[in-house]
């Protein structure tokens, strides 16, 4: 069997998951060759260099995504809408495009084969002297645990320490593309390498080393290996203290071995066979003391600030802090779901020219305001030292302007920019913070509101842009009552990124006493400064989709005539685990009990549809629009997945969509787990299970909770009751 050197590091994942729990910036994949790898910092992908570096070069010129494209080979994103959301909210003020993530499969041999693929081809027909690297199409992770043990040799040591035996040994020459995956020195297999530069003796596979499973993570987001030497050495002398909260374990200075020769003991990992359920022994080689592993998931040592996934030795000791105290970590296995939680933000394309009431910049006015805010104001500000942004403008157009606009445009003018007086007003506009239509306090509910309003206000999409094409359908008398509009959406756009990323739990949004919401900062995807970060790596898929916006004079009059009910029936929510208190909040704001019907039916008609059309629900996906101004939501379909060739879209005629809403409600009325499921009470859901109203956690936003069929359906209550054959 031949070998394939470092290739069998290579781990095919989908772009899809890139962004995302699966095998995120900082997560923990596992791999095919057993052991588990970490995906490094964006700032460290080819595609997002090659891109950053190509913007640094040509700062002052206006993007021009084309070309960009043609210089680096790499597509740029266009959703220009999702960029100004970034740079106002998680404080990229100089991030000027998106780049799609590439994607490459690998071949035979596990290797990538870049040669033939698009980007490469196309990248050669216009440089025929060059190609593309494969570092544009992969992204970079490390080896994460860094222990391993040999299975022969018992020896525990951290992988830098078994590539310089490697090296010392001259395994296979030393030559480390033969060490990867991490390989046992000391153990060889019967298998031989085919490759004629090796002696006789030094062709032979080595055995894999044993990755430790075992690692230490905090709630601000760093990770750790467990510092295993000074573990050792602290419960010989500590004991059970080094369970302690608080113990400083990693600055745990320990007493020499004194039969080693530079101090260090020699550690060895023993299994313990009679106990499956322990995890075994530590020994050192050289003193011959041991200590049990027994009780080392009650570890919660001082956060030394480790942040592997941007470098080996990236620390923030002093920095990693919890309510003015030092934080401490917890023990986990690398598979535990606590390990890794990531923030996902989707966007749904929407074109520049339904948003012209709003301050909409384009990249030509964004260049205009960066020179304001980082050139002509904090000019202005080193000399007048608690300036605001509005004194500024009065006092440098008073002399020679006769208003903040004039001033702009002359300022503009100067650095090469044409700028009308509209363009002028919308710049200051953004600079001092005004005019951006945010009436809620939640600044992702506003921007899923945009949404909802150009589905809302318009009747069909208008012509000139055919990246989000949509229609009404004529609403069938028996769902009037129930429906503002039902809408076709043939060609839809959504973009994805990962904003953050947490572990230990998931950080729920905080809602202050303005009535804003706050979003939780963790860990970033990314390495530098967010005002430093140029470009944002993201997926782009087109699909199609159903539209539906609920009937608000129906639903208050429901809800009115039933306040008393629901207020009774579901008291119980407030009984809800804190994983959830989010979802909760939202619902509440919004209303419940109108919650439960928007969501219930999303999953209720994504059922049908998969019962009555044969979509599986997993090639769906939901968008919800809900909040005390608005109750809609999309079921849409994207590249690749069934119906997305207009196969959805039909089902959304007059005649069909009637039908199938009427047999997802009768569906509805029955359920396999009956009468079990019908008065089931489990904190945010009621009468649904996956044979009824759960879904694919794929296809649902809200993590399948904030469901209750009853509400639907229910004889006395349902929202739905009414078209219902009981």
């Amino acid at each position: 069997m031949e070998i394939k050197t470092t290739r069998e590091f290579n781990q095919g994942i989908g772009k899809y998951k890139v962004l995302s729990s699966n095998a995120g910036v900082g997560s923990i994949v596992a791999t095919k060759w057993g052991g588990f790898v970490m995906p490094m910092s964006s700032s460290k992908w080819g595609s997002v260099t090659a891109v950053s570096e190509y913007l640094k070069r040509h700062s002052s010129e206006l993007l021009n995504a084309s070309k960009i494209s043609e210089e680096t080979g790499v597509e740029i994103i266009d959703d220009n809408r999702f960029v100004g959301f970034l740079r106002a909210t998680e404080g990229m003020t100089h991030l000027r495009c998106l780049v799609a993530i590439p994607h490459i499969s690998l071949d035979a041999y596990n290797k990538c084969n870049v040669d033939e693929h698009p980007a490469n081809i196309r990248y050669k027909e216009i440089h025929p002297n060059s190609k593309l690297e494969e570092s544009t199409f992969t992204v970079p992770a490390i080896v994460f645990p860094r222990w391993f043990f040999s299975r022969t040799k018992k020896d525990f040591k951290p992988v830098e320490e078994w590539i310089r035996i490697w090296k010392e040994k001259g395994c296979n020459n030393g030559d480390l593309r033969y060490f990867a995956p991490p390989r046992d020195p000391y153990t060889k297999t019967s298998r031989r390498l085919y490759d004629s530069k090796l002696q006789e003796g030094k062709n032979k596979v080595h055995e894999l080393l044993e990755q430790v499973s075992m690692v230490l993570i905090c709630p601000n987001g760093h990770i750790s290996d467990i510092p295993w030497q000074q573990y050792f050495a602290a419960k010989l002398k500590e004991g059970k203290r080094v369970t302690e909260e608080g113990f400083d374990l990693f600055n745990y200075e320990s007493e020499p071995c004194p039969e080693s020769s530079d101090g260090e003991h020699v550690l060895q990992w023993l299994e313990n066979r009679s106990h499956t359920e322990s995890f075994g022994m530590l020994k050192c080689k050289c003193c011959g003391k041991s200590v049990s592993l027994e009780g080392i998931m009650n570890i919660q040592p001082l956060c030394p600030g480790d942040k592997p996934w941007e470098g080996i030795g990236q620390q923030d000791y002093a920095a990693c802090m919890q309510k003015n105290k030092r934080s401490t970590m917890k023990w986990a296995l690398v598979t535990s779901n606590s390990v890794y939680y990531a923030e996902n933000f989707s966007s749904l394309y929407i074109p520049d020219e339904y948003r012209s009431g709003a301050n909409v910049l384009d990249e030509k006015m964004q260049k205009v305001l960066t020179l304001m805010t980082d050139k002509w104001f904090d000019k202005y500000a080193k000399k007048h030292p608690g300036a605001t942004k509005q004194e500024y403008l009065e006092h440098c157009f008073e002399d020679d302007f006769d208003s903040p606009v004039e001033y702009v445009i002359s300022k503009a003018d100067d650095s090469d920019y044409t700028l009308s007086e509209e363009e002028a007003q919308k710049v200051i506009n953004v600079f001092l913070g005004e005019g951006h239509g945010d009436e809620s306090g939640d600044v992702r509910e506003q921007y899923r509101f945009e949404e909802f309003e150009v589905f809302q206000k318009n009747s069909k999409s208008l012509e000139s842009n055919d990246k989000l094409i949509f229609n009404d359908i004529e609403m069938p008398e028996p769902l009037r009552p129930y429906f503002h509009k039902i809408q076709q959406v043939s060609t839809l756009g959504v973009s994805n990124t990962q904003i953050n990323f947490s572990r230990v739990s998931m950080p729920q949004p905080e809602l202050k006493d303005d009535g804003t919401i706050d979003y939780p900062n963790r860990m970033k995807i990314f390495s530098e400064k967010p005002e430093d970060v140029l470009t944002m790596p993201a997926v782009q898929s087109f699909g199609e989709g159903l539209f539906f916006s609920f009937n608000e004079e129906t639903m208050s009059e429901w809800m009115r005539s039933h306040k008393e009910l629901f207020k009774e029936h579901y008291k119980g929510m407030t009984e809800h685990d804190d994983t959830y208190d989010s979802i909760y909040r939202e619902m509440k704001l919004g209303g419940i009990a109108r919650f439960l019907v928007l969501h219930t039916f999303s999953h209720v008609l994504m059922k049908e549809l998969e019962f009555s059309c044969g979509y599986p629900t997993a090639s769906l996906s939901e968008r919800l629009y809900f909040s005390d101004r608005m109750c809609g939501v999309l079921i849409y379909t994207t590249d690749g997945a069934e119906g997305s060739m207009g196969g959805l879209v039909w089902q959304g005629q007059p005649e069909l969509i009637e039908n199938i809403i009427r047999k997802a409600m009768q569906r509805a009325l029955n359920c396999a787990s009956d009468p079990i499921c019908w008065e089931n009470v489990d904190q945010l859901n009621y009468a649904a299970c996956f044979s009824c109203a759960m879904v694919s956690e794929t296809s649902c936003e809200k993590r399948n909770v904030g469901l209750d069929r009853r509400i639907l359906v229910d004889a006395d209550f349902g929202f739905f009751k009414e078209i219902i054959d009981f």
